[in-house]
Formats: C-alpha cells, sequence, structure tokens
C-alpha cells in the first residue's frame, strides 16, 4: 500500500515536471493564441520578431509568416524608426527591466493606433539574455476618450477640479490655473483643501467625505458663503457645484469653481440702492420743534415697513421727538397687511414715549378699514395734515403744562420737606 501511494504522490505532485517541453510549448502557445485583445509577441535579443499570436495578427492586421524574423520597428511610424525608438526601447527595457509606455504604432493598412506596450527582457537559465516579451494593447478609443474629457474640461468657462476619493486632485484645467495662480503640477497630487482658506479646513474633509458616502450633483453648502483661497494667501467668494463620475477606479468628483466676486459686489450695490430708495420714499420730516411727520406714499410691505420703522425711531431718538405724524393721504389702499405694520410701527414709537397721529384718511380709507375690522385702538386720526400739525402742537402745550405742574408740585413737596 505505502509503495503504491508514493508513486500516486509523485505522479499527482510534478505532471508538469514530467511533461514533455515541446507539449508545454504548443500548450503555452496555444493559451496565448486564445487572447485576442492583446498582442503578444516574442523578439530575440536583436528585436526581430520570434513568435505571433493571433491577438497581434488581429491587432495590425499581419500573418506570422510575415512578420517572423522581421524587426519589430516595421510596426512603428517612419519618423520613430529614423529616429531609432525602437532600438531605444529595447535598450531601456534591457537596462531597466521592464518598460511600459504608451506610443504610436501601424498596421498593416497603413492606418496608426495609439497603443500601450509593455516591454520585458527574458532570461536564460545561465541568467544572460535571450529576447523580449512584448505585450501591445490599441487603446486609441481610450484616448479619444480621455482626449475628449480633457478638451471638455479645458473648454470649461469655469474652473474644473477633480478629485479622488482620497480627496487628492487628479486633474485641473487652465481655468482654474487662473483662478487660483497655480500651476496645475502644483496642485495634482495636492489634497484639495489647498483651495480651501485655513480656518475652514478642519472641517471640509467631513463635508467631502459626505459627499462621497451620497454621490449625487448638487451645489455645494448651499445657503452658505463660500471662499476659495488663492497661490498668494488672497481669499474671494466662490459658487461650486459638485458632480460625481463613475470610473474604473470608483467615483471621483468633478468640482466647478465660479468665482462670484462681481456678483456679490453688485449685489452689494443693489442693495444699498434699494435702501437709499426706500430712505428717499419714506423721509422723516421735522415739522415742528419734538414733532416729526412721515409721509406715506405708495404700497407698504414688510421690507419697506420695517425700514420705515427704523428710520422713524433713530429720528425720535436724534430729535427728542414727543409727537410723530404718520401721513397716508399717499397710500393707495387699506387692506390688513398696510394697516399691520402702521399699527406695529405706532407701537415701537409708543415704546419711545411718543404719541402718534394719523393723517390723511379719506373716507373710504375709514370705511375699509372698518370693513376689514381694523381696530387702531386709542391712535388719533385727522383728514389732513394741517390739522394733524394743529392737534400736535395741542399735545405739545399740553405735555409742556403738565411738566411744569408736575415740577412745581416735586419743588413744593421738597420746600415743605426742608
Amino acid at each position: 500500500m505505502c509503495p503504491h501511494v508514493k508513486r500516486s504522490s509523485r505522479m499527482v505532485a510534478s505532471p508538469v515536471g514530467e511533461q514533455d517541453p515541446g507539449a508545454r510549448l504548443r500548450s503555452l502557445e496555444a493559451m496565448l493564441d486564445a487572447i485576442a485583445d492583446y498582442g503578444i509577441t516574442k523578439l530575440d535579443v536583436n528585436g526581430d520578431v520570434v513568435s505571433w499570436n493571433r491577438g497581434a495578427e488581429t491587432l495590425t492586421g499581419h500573418r506570422a509568416e510575415e512578420v517572423i524574423g522581421r524587426p519589430v520597428s516595421m510596426l512603428h511610424t517612419e519618423e520613430d524608426r529614423a529616429a531609432g525608438r525602437a532600438e531605444q526601447e529595447l535598450a531601456t527595457a534591457r537596462d531597466a527591466g521592464r518598460l511600459e509606455l504608451e506610443s504610436w504604432r501601424v498596421r498593416k493598412s497603413g492606418e496608426r493606433f495609439w497603443a500601450s506596450v509593455l516591454l520585458v527582457p527574458i532570461q536564460s537559465e545561465n541568467g544572460t539574455l535571450s529576447g523580449f516579451a512584448q505585450v501591445i494593447r490599441d487603446i486609441s478609443r481610450s484616448a479619444r476618450t480621455e482626449s475628449t474629457f480633457r478638451d471638455l474640461l479645458e473648454s470649461a468657462p469655469d474652473a474644473m477640479v477633480i478629485v479622488g476619493s482620497d480627496g487628492r486632485i487628479m486633474l485641473v484645467n487652465r481655468q482654474t490655473e487662473q483662478l487660483f495662480g497655480f500651476e496645475r503640477d502644483e496642485l495634482v497630487g495636492q489634497e484639495v483643501e489647498v483651495l480651501v482658506p485655513p480656518r475652514f479646513r478642519r472641517h471640509h474633509p467631513e463635508h467631502r467625505e459626505g459627499f462621497f458616502s451620497d454621490p449625487r450633483a448638487r451645489p455645494m453648502g448651499r445657503g452658505l458663503e463660500l471662499l476659495g483661497l488663492r497661490r498668494d494667501g488672497s481669499e474671494f467668494p466662490v459658487e461650486i457645484s459638485l458632480s460625481p463620475l463613475k470610473t474604473d477606479q470608483g467615483v471621483i468628483v468633478s468640482a466647478a469653481i465660479r468665482d462670484v466676486t462681481e456678483r456679490r459686489e453688485q449685489e452689494l450695490r443693489l442693495q444699498h440702492q434699494r435702501d437709499e430708495i426706500l430712505e428717499l420714499s419714506t423721509p422723516v420730516i421735522q415739522v415742528w420743534d419734538k414733532v416729526l411727520a412721515l409721509p406715506i406714499i405708495g404700497t407698504l410691505d414688510s421690507l419697506r415697513a420695517s425700514r420705515l420703522t427704523e428710520n422713524l425711531l433713530e429720528k425720535i431718538a436724534e430729535n427728542q421727538a414727543e409727537v410723530i405724524i404718520l401721513d397716508i393721504s399717499g397710500v393707495p389702499t387699506i387692506d390688513t397687511q398696510v394697516a399691520q405694520h402702521l399699527l406695529k410701527t405706532v407701537q415701537a414709537a409708543t415704546l419711545m414715549g411718543t404719541v402718534s397721529i394719523l393723517s390723511g384718511v379719506r373716507p373710504e380709507t375709514a370705511q375699509s378699514m372698518v370693513h376689514l375690522g381694523i381696530d387702531v385702538g386709542r391712535l388719533r386720526s385727522r383728514n389732513t395734515l394741517r390739522d394733524a400739525l394743529q392737534l400736535a402742537l395741542r399735545l405739545l402745550a399740553d405735555r409742556a403744562g403738565e411738566a411744569r405742574a408736575a415740577g412745581a408740585t416735586v419743588t413744593d413737596a421738597t420746600g415743605r420737606h426742608e
């Protein structure tokens, strides 16, 4: 039993070693012929073709009998043959132990194709060079796709930054160079935070990881003010749109970055102009000592009402006003919203110790307010601005008399105390 087991073990453990070398070679050649997407050839030490698989035939159009014994340089372009590129590639592969490159190759028809080439030296049993193995693959389609992608990237109006899942920059376009002041070689391979102001870098990786966990096209930092950092250290406002791209290496992100400095400045100018217009449309006028008038013209929305109240309270404090006149003769219609804005303004003025008078109340205005059920409370009102001013002067006189009487009482009480 034991000898039988040993014999069986030897047979199973080393069938390859006992196989005829010629059979092994034929088996290897059959396996290489089955590979159709790659041109696999063996070259001798001088670079002449020794073997040629079916993939090489499909790739180049040359049959094996047409190329065996001929130099591999026949696949190079005329310019490369004249420059001795084939010999240079073999020498580099021999010295470095391996050579990978992308270069033009030529088919039998004369058509050029962009090829990925791998050259590996083959050593004999005694360690001397016996030839080379060459693997060629047509990457024209992927090269065209990549070229198209790069052309689109370069033609984009915005700065485009392509970032891998590790947060490092893979590609940028020339607009990125112009916007941030970096050369692209300075950016590629760097973490994308190099373009982010230092005070925001701490939390930026968390936001980046959040995007990769849920990759979808969306604006970055919606509702937030985003800033970019130039090479010279200056900052500027930006808008960023993020888009995921699925590749063989996984998901990467394309960031379109736009400088919005001019837009922000324009928005600030427009806001300033709106504020000035609102201030001009709601002027607070001092018509008498401690009496202010606020003529309201046109419709009264929330923004204008807020600015109106703000200006009025500032003028009350500045002039130590005791009476204000709100003239609504220039308001076309009074609805619930307008009335509420007016009442809030009156309430704010009352808190500052000021009496309010509503003037310019036309009959139709009064009817509308009653119909809407608007309660003006103890707010005094007059038909005309003139009547309102006369009432304001009487209120001032009454207040002055009350103040004198109160002062006399205090003086009398102080004298009796002494």
